[in-house]
């Protein structure tokens, strides 16, 4: 696989500093984005999103102007141009001295590492099965209002429902209310078709098909907004997930929850639907002209 690392394209992946505190201690920020020939959906909602972690973590970088070409390039280098890819941007501090000031020599050059390949297959239409997870989501941590290198909850939590022999994995924040799954943002559609997100003070990331969704109202019609969530509302109402790679995702609680009702289906399909149009979009606006 040829990679992009600070501002060159290699294939050697013996290339990262042993000394890397993103490496050693997860002192770091990424960012993962659906490819499609080439080009990378919501681009810029994704690196607004990465500059203000790098803020809130005191990583210092260059502009990322040019990470579209670098992407584009990736894709062609990996003969991944004509099909649907995952691309990750991770920035980690650098290499630093030993412990956990950042560096008693003066500022580390970061790391910026780009990678691609090949998605997943996401077609399946059946409900991801989703369990409540004993890993506990810190509202409280800066940890949980960006999307660091130390992603070891979120690690444990997925593991724990694949071994249940589940799709996904319910977080709690430390207050007993629902965050997010490990790796997707939960939504869900009450009996009367309004729909909730749990917001980031209870430990939801600000993801990026999230906010999309909480921006669309005016465009669908849809009563869709921010409040603290609990389990017994997500077993009651129809439940959704979403991160950039899936899109959209019907789910349900193992072995318990009522099957949604037809105005459920219907206001998730809206959404879907929206969704879809908004991702192609986006696509057909960044593609390079011909």
């Amino acid at each position: 696989m040829i990679f992009w690392l600070n501002g060159d394209y290699k294939e050697n992946p013996m290339a990262i500093d042993i000394a890397d505190r993103g490496f050693l201690l997860g002192d770091g920020v990424f960012e993962t984005l659906l490819v499609e020939g080439g080009v990378p959906a919501f681009l810029d909602a994704h690196l607004e999103r990465l500059k203000n972690s790098l803020i809130a973590l005191s990583i210092n970088v260059a502009p990322l102007d040019n990470i579209g070409d670098v992407i584009a390039g990736l894709a062609e280098k990996n003969g991944l141009g004509s099909v649907i890819a995952s691309a990750r941007i991770t920035i980690t501090r650098g290499r630093s001295d030993r412990g956990l000031l950042f560096s008693a020599s003066g500022p580390a050059a970061p790391t910026l590492l780009v990678t691609l390949m090949r998605a997943s297959n996401n077609t399946e239409d059946s409900p991801i099965i989703l369990k409540l997870s004993r890993s506990v989501r810190c509202e409280e941590s800066i940890a949980s209002q960006h999307k660091t290198t130390n992603y070891l909850d979120n690690i444990l939590a997925r593991n724990e429902a694949e071994a249940a022999g589940v799709d996904e994995a319910i977080m709690l924040n430390s207050r007993g209310r629902v965050a997010c799954a490990s790796s997707a943002n939960i939504f869900v559609i009450k009996e009367n078709g309004d729909v909730l997100t749990p917001p980031c003070a209870d430990g939801a990331l600000n993801g990026i098909v999230r906010g999309l969704l909480l921006g669309c109202v005016a465009q669908t019609g849809v009563a869709i907004s921010e409040a603290p969530v609990d389990l017994a509302l997500l077993q009651r109402g129809a439940p959704f997930l979403t991160n950039s790679l899936t899109g959209l995702r019907q789910a349900r609680l193992k072995d318990d929850g009522p099957a949604p009702i037809a105005l459920q289906v219907e206001i998730f399909n809206q959404l879907e639907t929206w969704y879809q149009d908004r991702l192609h979009r986006s696509l057909t606006e960044s593609a390079p002209a011909p």
